[in-house]
């Protein structure tokens, strides 16, 4: 919770990025990046579980795209919320300019009236909007759309503010005063004849230089905290980027000497080139801190192995840690990894107590309903 602090959602702190450094090997398919921020002078404070709000500015080279397309003058002036401001000024800092979605195409054709997209959006076959959207930005759309009465005015009416992006926090404040980390996969893809970056990892990653500031605010998630009672075990699970959370509460778990046992289910694609945080997860382990380390990696052999398969390995051990008041806690991917963890909860349940599939959801209920069944999805 953001306690004694003016800052906000509607008013992010300038916190000072401190370390921006790429966690992911050589050669690794994905790039993720640990970053640390400094939250000193800010009141701002948080409890492990929260998200950190940043608010990210489009690329300088996606905005030239869009004044081209549209062929306006950067330095052209235009109200919004009752200020004067220039295009520049609103494309660069202000306005989503990147995500191209069916209500945005909607309200374009509306404003433009083209019948050619009419036609697009009126199609009984509604894969074709959704794959005409799939990676494309606003520029792709006035360029495949054109329209020669677009004018900035109306151009900015249909466009909606930068929303922020809630990354989930990777840090005990107890273990760094005034300081929030985050773990954030960095989004970089080929798409329509341009290269695309995600505008938010991109804007933390390429364009924030250490000792830069980034616009930003706690946004507390009470639905996503430890246990009251330290004594209790915890399990969690948080493939890739999803262990964002699960090192803030190690870290947490240590600060207080709770002595509730810890189970962290990990993996990615490779131990050599995805194993983040290894040296920090080791010496939990070698401490005793962290009970068990169970990881997978899906393309380390022939067959790919991923957490929920881990999970069904140990599921002896695992169902007795639940029967014994075990929280567990899921993090990361919520189209597939989070429901085939979830599956997998059933199962081991299904099997160690030798229930019907319909009991073992019912226990799986349960679980939510004592809220020790916790999840931080995306």
């Amino acid at each position: 919770m953001a306690h004694d602090s003016p800052y906000s959602k509607d008013s992010p702190f300038a916190a000072k990025l401190l370390k921006n450094i790429n966690l992911s090997g050589e050669n690794s398919g994905k790039e993720i990046r640990h970053f640390e921020i400094s939250l000193s002078g800010s009141g701002l404070n948080y409890e492990v579980g929260d998200a950190l709000g940043v608010v990210p500015a489009n690329e300088q080279c996606v905005v030239d795209e869009l004044l081209a397309v549209t062929g306006f003058n950067k330095d052209a002036t235009v109200v919004w919320n009752g200020k004067n401001k220039t295009l520049q000024e609103l494309f660069f800092n202000d306005l989503d300019i990147t995500a191209l979605s069916k209500v945005l195409v909607k309200k374009y054709q509306e404003l433009t009236q083209s019948a050619d997209l009419l036609t697009l959006i009126n199609d009984p076959d509604t894969e074709k909007l959704t794959n005409y959207v799939y990676g494309r930005d606003l520029a792709d759309l006035i360029r495949d759309y054109p329209c020669t009465t677009l004018t900035p005015e109306g151009l900015v009416s249909i466009l909606r503010k930068i929303p922020p992006r809630l990354y989930s926090i990777a840090s005990s404040i107890k273990a760094h005063p005034e300081q929030v980390h985050l773990t954030v996969g960095i989004v970089r893809y080929d798409a329509h004849g341009r290269k695309r970056n995600g505008v938010c990892s991109s804007y933390l990653s390429d364009r924030i230089a250490e000792g830069k500031t980034v616009p930003c605010y706690v946004h507390s998630n009470p639905r996503f905290r430890l246990p009251a009672d330290s004594n209790v075990p915890v399990i969690m699970v948080g493939p890739g980027t999803g262990i964002a959370p699960f090192r803030a509460f190690l870290e947490e778990r240590k600060a207080t000497s709770a002595k509730g046992k810890n189970w962290l289910f990990f993996g990615d694609r490779s131990e050599k080139t995805d194993f983040i945080y290894r040296d920090e997860l080791e010496a939990y382990q070698k401490s005793g801190l962290l009970t068990h380390l169970s990881l997978a990696w899906s393309r380390d052999q022939a067959q790919k192995i991923y957490v929920q398969n881990k999970m069904l390995e140990q599921s002896k051990e695992f169902y007795a840690w639940l029967q014994a008041g075990a929280y567990f806690y899921i993090c990361g991917d919520a189209s597939r990894m989070a429901k085939d963890v979830h599956q997998a909860l059933i199962d081991i349940v299904c099997k160690e107590s030798s229930c019907s599939p319909a009991d073992g959801e019912a226990y799986i209920k349960n679980l939510v309903k004592e809220k020790r069944y916790l999840k931080d999805v995306y």
